[in-house]
Formats: structure tokens, sequence, C-alpha cells
């Protein structure tokens, strides 16, 4: 949005008007007051907002008589104190909740291990405020943590209790896969929801009206989501879904991508569920945030298109355009992303021919740069060693997006600009006792990645490159 004039922002239908009048400066300072840099002013911006008998909402998609909002907010990804995931900045947090379900947004999803278990929690205080029937609410059974049928029992009575309600709209058996990939987030799908009873206790749980709706999150091969299909009724399923992962076995134009080479096809899965006609339901549209982080040559290629939409309303925009998608979850981490996401979702429109190949020639300008392709998850941490693998990682991406990785070996012309801003951003991103020189490649975040990242190799590689470069 850093392109768009103070008539073009005022213009947008999210009730900014009348922030203006709380801070000067135009778009910048409105910005710079509602996204969270100056809390007056952010403050002031709901208030006004809160006082808009009309505002703007969200669109919304109905598919086997179910009815949803086409964005949902992901409660995975919420702002947290200290840099502590398990601090979550509670009051900035239910400010977001309520704008978000004031515009529309009335469908959030939660997940037991969340926020170190605390994503529930803050959901059930925050929800209690308003009816029941007003909002929808998703919940998941980690199956990696099941031993017998009483575990089952006992945290699905823990999750209801949590978020203080009686019911929940949508429940996920969490993070499906098949059976092995997913080292220590894997569950044995037969022996745990079959042979333990586990899905049988969860479809008596649904006929009680405890559950009303019943599914499964995957990040497994296409042949075990086939049978998975084949063998159950399912009410609806979760997917990662994004332009980056986008692909499918008679489309080679994106072969070389991570998910290809894991045997993981995004288009795979969702033109399964399309012809049986499962509402699919959408994680990681903006993969962590990477597809709004892209690096200079591919927002390049955006705003020359659109001069006013953000980088992540692409993503969105991609992901909503699919006719079977009934909801799309972000994970928003600050006001400024609920804002744009709203914006994105109002009066949605799907994605032209032409904005189809825009986003293709994004996608070719940034994968130019070398990219370690992690979401930004976290189910990674703690690390035993106290590596802090997100930022780490981000940190490489953000500098190979910009200048470049700087290479002493084979350095570049501007291999000087490259090392300080590699340090630099390292330095400021990642704590001195949270850097990769900490990691001792015991595997255990590897077993942990639903990217099937290499992690203890990409750390070696970021080590390395940091000690060449000091």
């Amino acid at each position: 949005m850093s392109g768009m004039t103070e008539d073009k922002f005022l213009d947008k239908k999210i009730n900014r008007r009348q922030a203006l009048k709380y801070i000067g400066g135009g778009v910048a300072g409105l910005l710079a007051a509602a996204y969270g840099l100056n809390r007056a002013g952010f403050l002031a911006f709901l208030a006004d907002d809160a006082k808009d008998e009309n505002p703007l909402k969200v669109d919304r998609r109905k598919m086997r008589n179910i009815e949803r909002p086409l964005l949902g907010f992901g409660c995975m990804r919420l702002p947290v104190l200290n840099k502590d995931y398990a601090q979550i900045d509670t009051e900035l947090a239910e400010k977001m909740i309520d704008y978000a379900y004031r515009h529309g947004i009335n469908y959030f999803d939660t997940a037991y291990p969340y926020h170190r278990g605390l994503s529930e929690t803050f959901l059930g205080n925050t929800l209690k405020k308003y009816p029941r029937d007003s909002y929808y609410l998703s919940d998941k059974m980690p199956g990696w943590m099941i031993k017998n049928l009483d575990d089952a029992k006992r945290i699905f009575e823990e999750q209801l209790q949590k978020c203080q309600v009686d019911y929940f709209d949508n429940y996920f058996l969490h993070a499906l896969s098949n059976n092995s990939n997913l080292g220590n987030l894997s569950t044995d799908f037969s022996q745990v929801y079959e042979k333990l009873g586990v899905l049988s206790y969860l479809q008596e749980q649904k006929r009680a009206g405890r559950i009303h709706n019943l599914g499964f999150s995957y990040h497994g091969d296409v042949p075990f989501f086939e049978e998975l299909l084949e063998k159950y009724d399912w009410d609806m399923v979760m997917i990662d879904l994004n332009y980056l992962d986008w692909s499918h076995a008679d489309d080679d134009r994106f072969k070389n991508l991570p998910a290809a080479n894991n045997g993981r096809f995004a288009g795979e899965f969702y033109k399964r569920l399309e012809k049986k006609g499962i509402p699919t339901y959408v994680m990681e549209p903006v993969r962590g945030g990477q597809l709004a982080r892209l690096n200079p040559a591919a927002v390049k290629v955006l705003k020359n298109a659109d001069p006013d939409s953000s980088t992540a309303s692409w993503a969105l925009r991609f992901v909503g355009s699919l006719s079977n998608v009934v909801c799309t979850l972000s994970g928003m981490t600050n006001f400024e992303h609920v804002v744009d996401n709203v914006n994105t979702m109002s009066d949605f429109r799907p994605l032209t021919t032409a904005e189809h190949k825009i986003i293709d020639n994004a996608l070719e300008a940034f994968l130019s740069h070398e990219t370690i392709f992690c979401t930004g998850c976290r189910y990674c941490v703690p690390c035993p060693y106290g590596v802090d693998i997100p930022n780490v990682f981000q940190a490489f991406n953000d500098a190979s997006g910009n200048l470049g990785i700087p290479d002493p070996e084979h350095p570049a012309e501007n291999y000087a600009k490259q090392k300080e801003a590699f340090l630099v951003k390292y330095n400021n991103m990642v704590a001195k006792s949270a850097q990769a020189d900490r990691c001792i490649g015991c595997g255990k975040c590897k077993a942990l990645c639903p990217q099937r990242l290499d992690i203890p190799k990409h750390m070696r590689r970021v080590d390395d490159m940091v000690s060449k470069l000091k």
C-alpha cells in the first residue's frame, strides 16, 4: 500500500477516513497509527470504527448448506510479548479479534499446542462476550499425543473447557500424514484413530452435537490423502494451499518447488476435494508470511501491476479465487494484517487470467534468489539448545532477496554491502544466544517440521557462512 495516494486510500471501504483526524501526515501517518506504531492513534482509530453503523464485511461462501466467511482468523500466530510465543499480548490480540468479528470474520481456528496451549484459553476468554451462535469455532485433536482412548477423551473435554463452549463447529484430526514423514508430529492413523477408537469417539461426539462438522488437516502425500477420502465421509478437509505450493501431477510449471520435490501437490489435493464436493479449508495462504515478504524483484512485479495492493493480498486472492475453498485461514499477528485482509476479502475480486500470469512472473522473480522454505509455524521450537530457528531462516531469506547472500569465496561486486546488510539483519533479528552456531545437529527440529526441511543442514550452512564473514 506504500504507493497509495490519500484519495485512493480513503476510497477503500475500511473505516479509515475518521482516523485521519487523529493524526497528521496523511497516509503514512494513518498507517503508523492504525497499524500499531502509535498506540494512541491506534486506539482512537478503533473507537471511531466502532461508531460506524455499516462496517465493511468480508464476503461469505456457502457449501453443503454450510456458510462460512471467506476469511477466517487463525490463532497460531497471535501477537506476543517479549518475543515469547507463550506470552500472548492479550490486550492487542483481543482488539484484533473484536475488529475482525465486527467486519464479518466470525470463524476462529485454534489447536491444542498453539502458543504452548494458551491459544484455546485466550479464545475462550475473548469470545465469551459474543453469543455462541454468532461465531464459528474450530479446534483439533493432536493425534501424536494420544497413547490411549482416555488421552483423547481428556484432551477433548479440556479443549471445550478452555474454549468455554459446549460444542465445536468444526473439529479436525490434526496434521495427518502418511504416518512417518512428520517424525515426532506423526500420527499412526491406523493405531490411534482406528484401533484405539479415537475416530469412533469423535464420531460419537458429533452425533451428540458436541462436534458439528468433522474433518482432518493434512501434511502428507497424495496416496494416503486418497485413502482417507475413500475410506471415510468427511465434512471438510484443511490443506496447505498457496501459489508457491500450487502444483499437481499434470502441471510442470513449478516442478522444482519444494512441495513438488517432497511429493506434496497442493493442486492435487484441491482437485480431489473439488471432485468429491468436500469443502476445502486452507491454511498457510501466505505461507507463514513468506508471500508477504517477497524480495524486491518480486514486489516490483506486483506493484507495477497494482500499486495500491499489498503483496499479501495477491496470495489471499489466489486462494479465494478457487471456488471449492469455503474458508481461508490467515494467522494474523498484528493489526495491519487484519485491516489489509478484511480489505482484500470484502467485495472479493477473483484473479483474472492476466493476474494469474502476473503472479507467475512474481514467483519466478522470487525463486531467482536462494530461499529456505520455512513457513515460521514454530513447531520446531523451543529448540533444546536455544536456537531461534524461524528467525535465523527469515534473516537469511530477507538478505538473500534484497542484496543477495554474501559469498566470500566468490565475492560479488557489491560484496561489502551484502556482508554488512546480512550481518546487521542477522544480529538484529536473532539474539547471539539463539544463533545458528548453537545448533548441534540433534535433529529434533527436523522430525517436527511439516515442510520436511533438513533444518540441521540449513543451520550448518548459515553458521559456516557467518563464521567466514566474521
